[in-house]
């Protein structure tokens, strides 16, 4: 009979299973919307994504690039106050000829060990994670031998200046490809800005990141200061014979 009173734990069955068929449709119904993105739309994203990434990228390692040679800037100038100071304690020279063992300079580890500890506290100012020569510097220098190690020193040293050189004279540069000159490829000699720019500290002290010039796919070169088709590094044109540029000792 209609006007029988139902069980109330029938009445609560059936309102469950109403709500319960409820939530199933809204699940079948998110499933569907979920799933209804077509293989051209997805292709479509994945295109735009990837032509973004396209575009960024040189700008994100041109970013990247920027913030480590700031870094580079600030080690070349430590190191160049380094010697500096060593000169005002040894007659104005900067290191020349031989060390205190009697060895010959002939790298620019040999003039730069001899900072370390009293004038420059720490290997590391020397490295570069982009260079050929000089990665890591494992600041390991309690025993001369351990001393700035073949590997662990990026920077080329001009010997033979004093503190009276001409201000404007080079002192410490990037490493080069072993003639004096720069080329665009990054783990090669001489590679470590891509032929763009190579790191000079002065005599003076000033320290500059200067646009490289030549040949693009060839052998680029430091401007010289008035001289701009000049290489800086050709010494001799300019300094003279005594100034020798010395290069970083090379690891095994």
């Amino acid at each position: 009979m209609d006007d029988v009173q139902k069980d109330p734990k029938d009445q609560l069955n059936l309102i469950q299973n109403q709500l319960d068929h409820h939530t199933m449709n809204n699940k079948k119904k998110n499933i569907r919307r979920v799933s209804g993105f077509s293989l051209i739309e997805l292709l479509t994203v994945i295109s735009i994504m990837s032509i973004l990434a396209t575009i960024s990228f040189p700008g994100i390692k041109m970013a990247m690039m920027s913030g480590q040679m700031a870094r580079a800037t600030s080690d070349a100038r430590g190191i160049c106050i380094g010697l500096r100071a060593w000169a005002n304690d040894n007659d104005g020279l900067f290191p020349v000829g031989e060390d205190e063992e009697e060895n010959e300079i002939a790298t620019s580890n040999d003039a730069f060990r001899l900072l370390i500890p009293d004038y420059i506290d720490t290997e590391r100012v020397f490295a570069n994670g982009r260079s050929a020569r000089g990665r890591v510097a494992d600041n390991r220098f309690e025993e001369l031998e351990d001393t700035l190690e073949a590997g662990e020193n990026h920077y080329a040293y001009v010997a033979g200046l004093t503190h009276t050189s001409r201000s404007n004279w080079p002192l410490v540069v990037d490493g080069t490809n072993g003639s004096g000159g720069y080329v665009k490829e990054q783990g090669s000699k001489g590679g470590c800005w891509e032929g763009r720019k190579a790191i000079v500290a002065f005599v003076g002290g000033n320290v500059s990141a200067i646009k490289l010039k030549g040949e693009r796919d060839g052998e680029r070169f430091i401007p010289r200061d008035g001289y701009p088709d000049e290489n800086m590094l050709d010494l001799e044109a300019y300094m003279g014979e005594n100034a020798e540029l010395l290069e970083p000792e090379e690891g095994e």
